[in-house]
């Protein structure tokens, strides 16, 4: 997979550049460039990828996809900290090798099946995602890692929704591509959501996130839902779940 690049989208997270160049010996930060001066102690000139002031995280990805010119593109988040095998051993990973295996594996298997986007395990509780049964999804949040080719090569994120330009996104990928290709073994951690330094922390106040929820609701309907499961009775994070199907029910019986 020669023409794959891993770019990380980075916002004040140089304290975790050395750890996460570590895992991701290839990948390009791509950080604003009045940030330079952060980031160039921790990472090479030649793996840093400068953009010019943008609004959002959703912006970033869009500048990403619209100027790296590789066939395919994968986006992982700057506070990636390693891979939870969601199968067998449940072992921790934090080889590069292993880790690189692992996209690999997930890109090539999306383009020998014609597919636009693979992803992995959109959570790390394994009781709910039952990987050992259904190792392979058809629909799976796409965020946190994931990467793009063929017709999603250029597909865009919807820089009016902060906080849920990635549902948005997931939606449209189903809704284009009729799947995704999820490789739910393998859940790549990136810590608590909207927690820490750096990132969208600080970036998506209260009011935009209600916002975008509810555009998301008026725009998606019942292919979208913000119940939270019965058995979760603490939130850091409001609810959000992909209500699309694309298994036959008879032939998964």
């Amino acid at each position: 997979m020669t023409e794959l690049a891993i770019v990380v989208p980075s916002r004040k997270r140089s304290h975790n550049m050395l750890v996460l160049r570590e895992l991701l010996p290839s990948a390009v930060i791509c950080i604003d460039e009045r940030e330079l001066a952060e980031y160039a102690p921790v990472v090479p000139e030649n793996r840093l990828l400068l953009h010019p002031p943008l609004e959002n995280a959703p912006a970033c990805r869009n500048w990403i996809v619209n100027n790296v010119s590789s066939p395919t593109v994968v986006m992982i988040d700057d506070d990636f900290v390693g891979v939870q095998v969601m199968v067998g051993s449940h072992r921790y990973i934090t080889s590069a090798d292993e880790i690189m295996a692992i996209i690999e594996n997930a890109a090539r298997c999306c383009a020998d099946l014609e597919l636009g986007v693979f992803c992995f395990a959109g959570t790390g509780n394994g009781m709910f995602l039952r990987a050992d049964e259904r190792p392979i999804a058809p629909v799976q949040p796409v965020f946190r890692a994931f990467g793009v080719m063929n017709a999603a090569r250029h597909r865009t994120w919807r820089v009016d929704l902060p906080g849920r330009a990635d549902a948005d996104y997931t939606l449209r990928t189903l809704l284009l591509d009729r799947c995704v290709y999820a490789d739910t073994r393998f859940f790549f951690d990136c810590g608590r959501v909207f927690a820490g330094r750096g990132g969208n922390v600080g970036m998506v106040t209260p009011e935009m996130f209600q916002a975008s929820t509810r555009e998301l609701k008026r725009t998606w309907g019942r292919a979208i839902s913000f119940k939270a499961p019965g058995y979760m009775k603490k939130r850091e994070v409001a609810a959000c779940s992909i209500r699309v199907t694309r298994t036959n029910k008879v032939a998964q019986r």
